[in-house]
């Protein structure tokens, strides 16, 4: 794996943590590809477009 996506995600899990840690109740939890622009991210599975779509 490349260097610098190395320590972008480990950089990326430390926030995460610190994230989820200060996060206000009723706010959704803050996953590792939040803080990671460089990174692929995931698509949605049909359950989460129909659960965010309505």
């Amino acid at each position: 794996m490349h260097v610098g996506m190395r320590v972008e995600h480990a950089a990326a899990l430390i926030v995460t943590q610190q994230a989820n840690m200060n996060r206000k109740q009723g706010v959704p939890a803050f996953k590792t590809n939040d803080f990671m622009p460089h990174a692929d991210q995931p698509e949605m599975t049909l359950e989460q477009a129909m659960e965010a779509w309505g």
